[in-house]
């Protein structure tokens, strides 16, 4: 299928829908690395058998700063600075979406809306950036 798997970072506060659940629903969750919380994330980024992510995407860590502390952690880290990252929110906060690209978020997504609009999100984000050519982690 795809070389390079997606991460999905899925804190404790994300609300339904999820990004699991519409991975789920979409038959997506092959090529998904599924971890829930930062510090889980980083074993996988940094341990012995690095993973090399096309995207990472966070979903339900941004309302307890968690998500902004994986940002700044994927953004200073030498071999993942250009994995890019995807914000998926319960509300589009004008400070923390600022603070997230000021971090270097390539995306952020406002979980409002149908279930089925944000299923198709998913799917979007998903295909769009296990499809495209990234650069190596070195």
């Amino acid at each position: 299928m795809y070389a390079r798997p997606m991460l999905l970072i899925e804190g404790p506060h994300a609300r339904p829908p999820t990004a699991s659940e519409a991975l789920n629903e979409l038959g997506l969750t092959g090529n998904v690395v599924h971890c829930h919380d930062l510090g889980q994330a980083l074993e996988r980024l940094n341990g012995e058998r690095a993973l090399e992510p096309a995207v990472i995407v966070l979903d339900g860590l941004i309302e307890d700063h968690e998500g902004l502390d994986v940002l700044k952690a994927v953004k200073s880290s030498e071999t993942l600075r250009s994995v890019p990252v995807v914000v998926l929110a319960p509300s589009g906060n004008t400070r923390v979406v600022d603070e997230s690209f000021s971090l270097g978020v390539a995306g952020f997504v406002v979980k409002s809306g149908s279930r089925s609009e944000f299923v198709e999100a998913v799917r979007a984000i998903h295909e769009y950036w296990t499809l495209s050519e990234a650069p190596p982690c070195t």
